[in-house]
């Protein structure tokens, strides 16, 4: 038993650090450590134009730092059952550059969302991510609040 829970925690430490460093430094390759290269995006965030791959999750990282260059990503409340982790998070950043195919609005956003995530081997094979899209619009400006 003390086994597994040590394996949990270093899975949860792994995750912890690889997606605060992706989404706070840019080190996209830091999603490497923790992702099968198979890994498949099903998240609501995705774009259509999007592949739903770790390339296209990468590339949804970095379009939220080219948007908002301040990001500060966090995770809170994270938990294991079986293969799958889940986990709650926040980004805040100040959109100060072109960001979902708009003009910067120089508008503070804060968004918040939940991940599932499915496990093989300790790596992430089945990504999904659910951010408050709503909100996130009404912070740009492209709808009213």
């Amino acid at each position: 038993m003390n086994m597994v829970i040590n394996a949990s925690e270093e899975i949860k430490t792994n995750i912890l650090n690889s997606f605060t460093d992706a989404f706070n430094n840019g080190n996209l390759s830091a999603l490497d450590t923790i992702c099968a290269p198979d890994l498949i995006d099903h998240s609501t965030a995705a774009t259509p134009i999007q592949s739903y791959n770790l390339e296209g999750f990468k590339g949804r990282v970095n379009g939220h730092r080219v948007g908002m260059p301040d990001l500060r990503f966090s995770i809170t409340n994270m938990v294991i059952e079986g293969d799958l982790i889940s986990f709650q998070w926040e980004m805040k950043g100040t959109n100060s550059g072109p960001y979902l195919g708009r003009p910067a609005t120089g508008n503070p956003i804060r968004i918040v969302g939940m991940n599932l995530e499915r496990l093989e081997n300790g790596k992430i094979v089945e990504h999904w991510s659910y951010p408050d899209k709503l909100s996130l619009m009404e912070q740009l400006g492209v709808m009213p609040a």
